[in-house]
């Protein structure tokens, strides 16, 4: 079911075309991931920023709630001017992004770092 939810809301990732509308907020009891294609990461340019606390599957980024997400909201509102839209997905149980592969993180940042860059990103909204 998710996919064709996914699929609704397109999968072409360029900023430019701004094709996906909505992205998806997948939480279970625990903890949450926020769904982005792996493309608009680069688009934005913070593919560096992103911890191995996310998951990747299918070119899909399960970016985790407390910084990963947080990155890539303040960067995306920075660049459109507001925040993105997603819905809210809850699994009942473990969920299942759990066991996707690690993101690949591409450098090494410290949690202050990225905090440093959120800053950033906000400054001026």
């Amino acid at each position: 079911m998710l996919a064709i939810v996914w699929e609704c809301y397109g999968t072409t990732t360029t900023l430019d075309n701004l094709k996906v509308k909505q992205f998806s907020f997948h939480h279970d009891g625990g903890h949450g991931w926020l769904q982005v294609p792996e493309q608009s990461l680069k688009d934005l340019g913070i593919e560096h920023y992103v911890s191995d606390c996310s998951y990747l599957k299918d070119k899909q980024v399960y970016l985790e709630e407390d910084m990963d997400a947080s990155l890539f909201i303040a960067a995306w509102k920075a660049e459109k001017g507001k925040e993105p839209d997603w819905f809210d997905f809850f699994e009942d149980g473990e969920s299942k992004i759990r066991n996707f592969d690690r993101y690949p993180a591409k450098a090494d940042r410290s949690f202050k770092q990225v905090m440093h860059k959120i800053g950033e990103l906000n400054k001026g909204l």
